[in-house]
């Protein structure tokens, strides 16, 4: 939900509501109504707000695609190396979480934009079942990225 992404990509980015609605053009009110899902931003403030977070506009609006951010700042770090593995599957280590098969598909201001498949387990069903799922990953929480090269 939009408003969940606001919430966690403000912190991600180590800034208080009153800098984000600074930033925005709006009360201090209306991020925190936003953060509450108590009202969406209109489509401006939502791109406003997309690129001050380093994300595009479908990501943050996009329901199918899930935050991942401890909240911890790190350094920058020079993103051509990543950019250069746009395209290109393998393993993504954050944190206890390990992501194989996992599609690099972008990396922005921060942010490493990933899909892979998640096992998904339903009470009372004997079947595992796999979810598609796209998330953004706070780069400063990305411990590891591995991919194999061989052609």
């Amino acid at each position: 939900m939009i408003h969940e992404k606001i919430a966690a990509l403000r912190r991600g980015a180590g800034m208080s509501q009153q800098e984000v609605a600074d930033a925005v053009g709006v009360s201090r009110q209306t991020v925190s109504n936003w953060e509450l899902g108590q009202g969406s931003p209109s489509l401006d403030k939502a791109a406003e707000l997309a690129r001050i977070f380093g994300v595009s506009l479908d990501d943050l609006a996009n329901d199918g695609v899930s935050i991942v951010s401890s909240g911890r700042r790190g350094h920058v770090r020079d993103l051509h190396v990543l950019e250069g593995l746009v395209g290109m599957v393998g393993v993504v280590e954050c944190g206890d979480v390990v992501m194989q098969d996992a599609e690099i598909l972008g990396v922005s201001n921060g942010w490493l934009r990933v899909s892979h498949v998640v096992k998904t387990a339903t009470f009372g069903k004997p079947r595992v079942g796999e979810e598609h799922v796209v998330q953004l990953i706070d780069l400063a929480d990305v411990q590891a990225i591995s991919v194999d090269v061989r052609e």
